[in-house]
């Protein structure tokens, strides 16, 4: 409780001195800081007097890393080096993948020996907990942010709506800074099937679920790789709740827009719905019993994790299954050759995504450096540095890296994996709202690709009316979100677990009602309520 409350306090000092600076060093630090303006002018961070007089800053930064990505050491890397020297900033990391990530930030949080920023667009901090609640987050708002982050607020400003409203916590503050890649997107998770199967088959195309399944059989039965062997083909590919691959993505199909997150939706009326009870989701467990039953889907769905999955696609031996897009997703010599886009018939309601930044970065209560740090975050988002970051170095040769086309436009020259990467990927800090990424990039055929996936989508008139990303909008007290978090946490185990039952051993009216009595005792209703109050506050679009 002691260590709380001098957190909380020392993270009220901050907040109120930020504008100049943060502690002794501050005001030197806000002056040089205001000389900066416009893109590309967030250089000569480490200019405080304490700099000047005990020498080169050093920030401490632990990054949070995708599972999938092998990076080397970010100090080695040729951008990093050159974001140190631009801004006179020396960096200390501490790079942590995903599957750490929730442990090791609990032990600091904890050990009361913080980093100075944490970067981490792919990896969740919690700002109710560790901002809100225990103070050890300090606010980034817009008055500190407009004064020492002119990249990021030039590019917020050119919106028609700030994305970055997403990032407000419950006490109105803004805890993070923003992390984006805009690229007019609506939803997350899109259908594909395999043509060449169906060609070589004489199958057309499926228009419903049970088309679909019938489709599906014939995949198993009647050789559709046509190798010789009728025994190996796995026309249904999926696993139970990981990636872009699991079930709540195969809900849409029966008119269940499944959150990615929580298990509820809004309908089509601003009601928010509990999705586990809906008919539709029943209707998709007896399905989906009915493909594991007859060997239509992988017999590993129920166990298999994301990247064995991926691993599975690049053989390219799949007839239907979700996915984020088929292209630069690891699997391009597997289903990305074979599959297109399949748009599901009458009854189905695909979740509706709108897009907004999530948090990117954040300092800690005990960072000596505030103004330092936000420039350093800002000469990040300089263009070129930050599609270095993202991409590589400009001109590489290697695979990696970008150039300017003949519009002075970026564009990106990845061709193929790379193993170990000598930049951060989309682990870096990218701030590109809509228009600004239409001003400067070149879209490669991977994003092309993804925005045709989601207007033809929306063009057959399958989406969701009110997005899900609302209920992350909602305005809920700590208290609230709290409360809410435990019964989410119970919520998760209880449908997974089930779903998992349902799928292996089939659906029966007696284990249905069972399980929709079930929730009754972790107060559904009350749960629901809590978001449907602040939903009824909020304006809609």
């Amino acid at each position: 409780m002691k260590k709380k409350i001098v957190a909380m306090m020392l993270s009220a000092m901050l907040a109120v001195s930020a504008l100049a600076g943060c502690g002794d060093s501050g005001t030197d630090a806000s002056a040089n800081a205001g000389q900066s303006s416009g893109e590309g002018s967030s250089q000569g961070a480490g200019t405080s007097s304490e700099a000047g007089s005990e020498g080169q800053i050093t920030l401490k930064v632990m990054l949070g890393i995708r599972d999938v990505d092998s990076l080397t050491d970010p100090s080695e890397m040729p951008a990093i080096q050159r974001l140190e020297e631009q801004t006179g900033i020396r960096l200390e990391w501490e790079m942590i993948k995903a599957a750490d990530w929730p442990t090791k930030l609990n032990l600091m949080f904890a050990s009361n020996e913080y980093p100075d920023i944490i970067i981490t667009p792919n990896t969740p901090v919690d700002q109710e907990e560790y901002g809100v609640s225990q103070g050890l987050l300090i606010p980034l708002n817009d008055d500190l942010t407009s004064q020492y982050m002119p990249n990021y607020t030039a590019r917020r400003e050119a919106e028609d709506t700030d994305p970055c409203n997403s990032l407000t916590a419950s006490d109105g503050n803004k805890y993070s800074i923003g992390y984006m890649v805009g690229q007019y997107i609506n939803t997350n998770a899109h259908f594909f099937i395999n043509d060449d199967w169906l060609n070589r088959l004489n199958l057309k195309r499926p228009t419903n679920v049970e088309e679909l399944t019938d489709v599906l059989r014939a995949f198993k039965e009647q050789d559709a790789n046509g190798n010789g062997d009728a025994s190996d083909e796995v026309p249904l590919e999926m696993s139970l709740d990981n990636g872009f691959y699991g079930v709540r993505y195969m809900l849409p199909m029966f008119g269940v827009p499944a959150d990615p997150e929580k298990w509820i939706y809004l309908d089509n009326d601003k009601k928010v719905q509990f999705t586990a009870t809906q008919q539709g989701f029943r209707d998709c467990m007896e399905w989906l019993h009915t493909c594991y039953s007859e060997g239509l889907t992988d017999p590993e769905m129920i166990s298999q994790d994301q990247n064995t999955v991926e691993t599975k696609f690049k053989e390219g031996n799949v007839g239907f299954f979700t996915a984020w897009r088929l292209k630069a997703m690891g699997f391009d010599d597997g289903v990305a050759a074979t599959c297109s886009v399949y748009v599901p018939g009458e009854g189905a309601m695909d979740y509706r995504s709108f897009e907004k930044a999530s948090a990117g970065a954040f300092i800690t209560c005990t960072n000596q450096h505030v103004p330092e740090s936000l420039q350093l975050l800002d000469a990040m988002m300089d263009t070129e540095m930050m599609y270095s970051l993202y991409y590589g170095e400009k001109d590489a040769t290697d695979g990696t890296g970008w150039e300017y086309n003949a519009d002075n436009k970026i564009r990106t020259l990845m061709n193929g994996d790379i193993d170990i990467k000598n930049f951060l990927d989309c682990n870096t800090l990218f701030f590109g709202p809509g228009k600004y990424i239409d001003s400067v990039f070149e879209w490669p055929e991977q994003r092309v690709e993804k925005t045709q996936y989601c207007q033809t989508y929306d063009e057959a008139g399958i989406m969701q009316v009110y997005s899900n990303d609302y209920l992350d909008l909602a305005p809920l007290t700590t208290e609230q979100l709290k409360a809410n978090s435990l019964k989410e946490t119970d919520i998760e185990n209880a449908v997974k677990e089930n779903m998992a039952t349902f799928i292996t051993e089939g659906v029966t009216d007696d284990s249905w009602n069972k399980f929709v009595s079930m929730f009754d005792g972790m107060d559904i209703e009350g749960y629901l309520k809590v978001y449907q109050d602040a939903i009824d506050t909020m304006t809609l679009e």
